[in-house]
């Protein structure tokens, strides 16, 4: 379990990185940020506001956009839960 700043930081680490991020890592870390969180509808917040502070990172590297797309994965699978 961890925190959206533990988990920020996470992701300030691997962005700062070279090469870029074997996504794994940061899938294991988006896991544990939401593992946190109870229900499905409030997971889906959360990674709402993960992925809006991700972005406000600004990070050149050449990993914010396979971070971003793992992200997106992530609001596609909680959102094809079922109602």
């Amino acid at each position: 379990m961890a925190t959206l700043d533990q988990t920020l930081q996470i992701f300030r680490g691997l962005l700062e990185d070279e090469p870029p991020i074997a996504i794994g890592e940061a899938d294991e870390a988006i896991w544990a940020y939401l593992s946190s969180v109870q229900g499905l509808t409030a997971q889906a917040e959360a990674l709402e506001v993960l992925r809006a502070k991700t972005i406000e990172l600004r990070s050149p590297s050449a990993s914010m956009p396979p971070l971003l797309d793992d992200l997106d994965r992530h609001r596609k699978r909680l959102n094809e839960r079922p109602l």
